[in-house]
């Protein structure tokens, strides 16, 4: 596992940043895992990463009622879940996880219910809120191939 500490991100442009170099470096089989409190900005880092596959602007809305949102790239698909109001692990099997996990990326919210289920290449992001009303804190933690693949930004945030 590479873990990438503490990155200051000052203001939401910065998540945007940030949610952007990882688009660059995903591939199709990959999970993301967002972790943080309410309002940290996990969906503003979704909205970003998904909108950088589109020449146009795409809306992303939040899938917290419907659990699930679906965006066709041209890349791959790239399904967006927050498993917020999911209490029970077999709440989980009419959400298609395992079939989304190989057909193309996956974002989720509050991922903690799916630990077990997760395939080998994911990466867990944690987004805390920072010193300001506006900047956030971010930590990364690597696996599988993205071990290998986080460099760009292990690089940019800790040069």
């Amino acid at each position: 596992m590479l873990t990438v500490p503490d990155m200051d991100l000052p203001d939401l442009q910065a998540t945007e940043r940030l949610a952007k170099m990882i688009a660059m470096e995903a591939e199709t089989g990959d999970v993301i895992c967002l972790k943080g409190e309410l309002g940290v900005g996990k969906t503003a880092f979704t909205r970003a990463f998904v909108s950088s596959f589109f020449a146009e602007g795409i809306e992303v809305p939040s899938p917290t009622f419907g659990l699930v949102q679906a965006f066709s790239a041209p890349e791959f698909s790239i399904l967006h879940y927050d498993l917020y109001r999911i209490k029970h692990q077999n709440e989980l099997a009419e959400l298609g996880l395992e079939e989304a996990f190989s057909s193309g990326v996956t974002l989720i919210e509050w991922p903690e219910i799916i630990r077990p289920l997760l395939p080998e290449n994911f990466i867990e992001l944690n987004l805390a809120y920072g010193k300001t009303e506006e900047s956030r804190v971010a930590s990364l933690s690597a696996h599988g191939s993205w071990q290998q693949r986080l460099g760009p930004v292990e690089k940019y945030y800790h040069a």
